[in-house]
């Protein structure tokens, strides 16, 4: 009896213009299994993780998250990760707003439930100040509540 991968990768393959950054990249890691992804800089980590979290839509190989097509069910294979980011992150070119509902999607959640969720965090953690504003613009404690806001609304 074979176990369904928890992550599926198949002939998956990248460019950006006439440069490739992945080609022909194949492997699997079973549920329970700890995997770490290693390589110089410029070696394809964060283009491989775009392409699973559906941040670059994939135009070569499949990708399957235990056992359902990525680009078939995104949202149902995106609940299915744990996404973890090296540091707490904010994209300080979108607004506040625009970094907490793209957290609410790397995990997942409808628009809608993102909405909900978002509206929730924001009276609990007290971002009161306009959130149409980008976060470069915010000052370091509205910042700093919303990189937590986000993680909280997208759980």
């Amino acid at each position: 009896m074979s176990i369904t991968p928890a992550l599926a990768v198949e002939g998956l393959g990248h460019r950006f213009g006439p440069r490739r950054v992945l080609k022909d990249v194949s492997f699997s890691i079973a549920p329970g299994d700890f995997t770490v992804l290693l390589g110089l800089n410029g070696a394809g980590k964060t283009t491989l993780f775009s392409l699973a979290t559906r941040l670059y839509a994939q135009a070569e190989g499949t990708i399957r998250i235990f056992g359902i097509d990525i680009r078939e069910r995104m949202l149902e294979c995106l609940r299915q990760m744990g996404i973890v980011f090296q540091q707490p992150t904010l994209d300080l070119d979108l607004s506040v707003e625009q970094n907490l509902f793209y957290h609410c999607a790397l995990h997942g959640l409808s628009h809608r439930d993102a909405a909900r969720r978002i509206a929730a965090e924001i009276e609990r953690v007290g971002l009161a100040e306009p959130l149409e504003r980008r976060a470069t613009a915010a000052g370091g404690n509205r910042a700093g509540s919303a990189s937590p806001a986000a993680t909280a609304a997208a759980r």
